[in-house]
């Protein structure tokens, strides 16, 4: 512990690997290469056996490379108020257990700001309100075992976990844990994700109410045959975007239990949200466009089909682009979007405002025209639907503040629940006909014949 910063304190001494001799493992290359693939086998049998029996804090394993310093996760802590004025609250925790099998490395805790500054490793060090160093006279495979107690006065500053090797290529295995004080609620969840488990419990009810309605208008649409190419994407992105919902509400369960999730589930989630968030502008770009109600199609080779094409092929490439950076990225945070946050998510934000701006300016251009006086009332609030959808995301994540984030997850989702609601009510089964008078004339023939767009 540095002299003069409070907060974060050893509350014990480093535990090593046990052995005969208690400083030293293995005293050949053979023994130690045996030794280190044991060590490790244990540590993910530990691992296996806490997500059997649930875990007491948000857990992250990996293995540590490359040069100088590497990140290990990012960790906001919060406390309970006291019982009554006065008494004593309960400290979190940080729980570490590290293989290195070369001298060198140190394990630091430092502020979060101080890594995002980018500086240089030995300004990093000199920084760090916890230095361990994780090192022995000689060269062995080492397993450190520390826990750090966390008081009160470091409540919601955000911390993060470090392996550093200043100069020097890094080679360690690791668990680390981060535990809150308090129920299953808040222990694994950092103050950016508070909130999220419940919020996610009622929008799953929410999402589980409303799918019913769905169901029964796709099925009467076609038993009727009256099923267009608009419909039905309609009706496939919302069903995966409440099988999103779903998803993500299970792996915040299985994270609440374990404290790690389940990764795989998270990624198809924002998979998932990426399909259904590119069918349903797809289908607002060609409502504003009036296809199916003042024409039966945008025509080929037009300029304005032209930037049709460009607007959603940006839109879909650059979510692509962002969901596939936010699967493989080391400690993202917990969101059912896939979309990153700071520069990174730049491009698709971009593109997402710029859609929502194309698609309401050609809907009020499209309204004032004089054939589609008749369906005026549809375009303009299909116009209105898209801007406010597609621009609300970017506005909420550049405005709202980290600690408030689980909140506008939630938020963005109700919002998109809400504009599903909107277009179902104009697809429902008794208007359906009103608003899509103007179909191609061999569409029921051809079921799958080229969009009308």
């Amino acid at each position: 512990l540095k002299p003069g910063f409070a907060g974060v304190r050893r509350s014990g001494p480093r535990v090593r690997a046990p052995d005969p001799d208690p400083r030293r493992i293995g005293a050949h290359e053979s023994a130690m290469a045996c030794f280190r693939q044991r060590l490790s086998g244990c540590l993910l049998l530990a691992v296996a056996l806490r997500g059997l029996t649930g875990a007491e804090a948000k857990m992250v394993m990996g293995i540590a490379g490359g040069t100088d310093y590497q990140l290990v996760s990012t960790f906001c802590f919060t406390f309970p108020a006291p019982a009554t004025p006065g008494a004593a609250v309960p400290n979190g925790r940080i729980h570490s257990q590290t293989i290195v099998s070369e001298g060198g490395h140190r394990f630091l805790v430092v502020n979060r700001s101080d890594l995002e500054l980018g500086l240089a490793c030995d300004e990093l060090v000199r920084r760090a309100k916890i230095i361990e160093p994780m090192s022995e006279r000689t060269n062995d495979v080492v397993a450190y075992d520390l826990t750090l107690n966390v008081e009160p006065s470091m409540s919601r500053q955000p911390v993060a976990a470090v392996i550093a090797r200043c100069g020097q290529s890094i080679s360690a295995e690791y668990i680390v844990e981060f535990t809150n004080p308090g129920g299953y609620e808040e222990e694994h969840f950092a103050c950016a994700d508070q909130g999220l488990l419940q919020s996610y419990f009622w929008l799953s009810l929410i999402a589980a109410a409303m799918s019913p309605a769905f169901f029964s208008a796709q099925r009467v649409l076609h038993r009727r045959q009256a099923h267009n190419d608009i419909s039905a994407i309609f009706f496939t992105g919302a069903a995966f975007f409440c099988a999103r919902v779903w998803l993500f509400m299970v792996h915040l369960v299985v994270y609440s239990q374990n404290g790690m999730g389940l990764g795989m589930l998270l990624f198809v989630a924002q998979f998932l949200d990426f399909i259904s968030n590119t069918m349903a502008t797809l289908v607002l770009i060609a409502l504003v466009h009036g296809v199916y109600i003042t024409r039966p199609l945008v025509p080929p080779g037009s300029v304005e089909r032209t930037q049709l094409t460009n607007v959603v092929g940006g839109f879909s490439a650059t979510y692509l682009l962002s969901t596939l950076a936010c699967g493989f990225k080391v400690d993202a945070v917990l969101s059912p979007f896939g979309v990153l946050t700071g520069v990174a998510s730049w491009p698709y934000l971009v593109a997402r405002v710029g859609t929502g701006l194309f698609a309401f300016n050609r809907g009020i251009k499209l309204a004032n025209e004089a054939e589609a006086q008749a369906k005026k009332p549809y375009i303009i609030r299909f116009s209105l639907t898209a801007l406010v959808w597609l621009v609300m995301l970017p506005v909420v994540m550049v405005f709202s503040s980290e600690s408030g984030r689980g909140g506008s997850a939630a938020f963005m989702d109700l919002v998109t629940l809400g504009m599903f609601g909107i277009v179902l009510h104009d697809f429902w089964p008794s208007r359906f006909g009103a608003l899509f008078s103007c179909v191609k004339p061999t569409e029921r023939a051809h079921p799958y014949s080229e969009f009308g767009m």
